[in-house]
Parts: C-alpha cells; sequence; structure tokens
C-alpha cells in the first residue's frame, strides 16, 4: 500500500517536507549493511543452497543461504539469494548461479562448506565451484567441501 501512488500524495499533502523511501530503498539499504557486515565477518561461512522446481509454471528456484559465527560468537544465518535460475538446470547453469552470489558477497575465499542435496547434478556443481573458487583456496583443499544434506538422505 506505502508504494501505492495515491498514498504517496496523500502523505505528501499531509506534510510536504516527509520523503518516503520506496520498498526498494529499504532492501537496498538492508543489502548494503548486510554485505559490509559479511566482509568484516572474519569466520569461514557454510553455504546451504536449495533447488526446486514449481509444479505450476515450471520454473526453477534456488535459494542461498550462508551460517557463520560472529565475533561474539553467535551462530548468524543470512539468506543471500533467492533467485531464478534459467532452465536447463544443469551443473554449470546452478555452479554460475552459485558462485554469483558468493562473489556478490564477496565471500568466494571464506567458504568452508557447501551443503546441498543428493541430486547427482550436484557432484558436477561442486566440482565446477572447486574449478572457479581454486582447491588452494579452501579448506583441506576441498576435500571436505561438499556436505550431503542430512534431511534428503
Amino acid at each position: 500500500m506505502v508504494e501505492h501512488i495515491g498514498f504517496r500524495r496523500f502523505v505528501s499533502a499531509l506534510q510536504p517536507l516527509f520523503k518516503m523511501k520506496g520498498h526498494y530503498g529499504c532492501i537496498q539499504g538492508r543489502k548494503k549493511r548486510a554485505l559490509n557486515y559479511m566482509a568484516a565477518c572474519k569466520s569461514r561461512i557454510a553455504i546451504t543452497s536449495d533447488m526446486w522446481t514449481s509444479e505450476n509454471q515450471k520454473r526453477g528456484y534456488m535459494a542461498v543461504t550462508g551460517h557463520f559465527i560472529d565475533d561474539s560468537w553467535k551462530l548468524r544465518n543470512i539468506i543471500m539469494r533467492f533467485i531464478y535460475v534459467p532452465a536447463p538446470h544443469t551443473g554449470e547453469v546452478i555452479c554460475e548461479e552459485l558462485y554469483d552470489a558468493l562473489v556478490e558477497w564477496n565471500i568466494d575465499e571464506k567458504i568452508s562448506t557447501v551443503t546441498l542435496d543428493n541430486c547427482t547434478t550436484n557432484n558436477s556443481v561442486i566440482t565446477e565451484l572447486i574449478k572457479k573458487i581454486g582447491s588452494s583456496k579452501l579448506m583441506l583443499e576441498g576435500i571436505l567441501f561438499h556436505m550431503h544434506c542430512a534431511a534428503h538422505i
């Protein structure tokens, strides 16, 4: 409702000096603060990602979440992306979307693990992701990089 032009005119008539920030501006402000927070984080970050396809539209969507311990030793979780993934859902396409999220948040070199479900495509996602990041930047050269989701197992 606050985005509606009629409501904005009403508020402007009440107080012309009041400038309303749009929903998009609020989201961008929060994202910028979260990006700065993650940049200052000194710990490694575990990533979880899941992808699913809507039944009625046959469109694929992926959520990417970062999990880490902050300086106060509290477990923190940040939803980094919720995005549409274009078909076909090959390992390369999924890897590209996941890698873009890591680079956008500037954490591509801070990753500890990536947890995905047991879909066979995810094995190629991990292989491609390790190539893009470089195994030398991962803990134990990436031996424990791919975690399989216990709920899916």
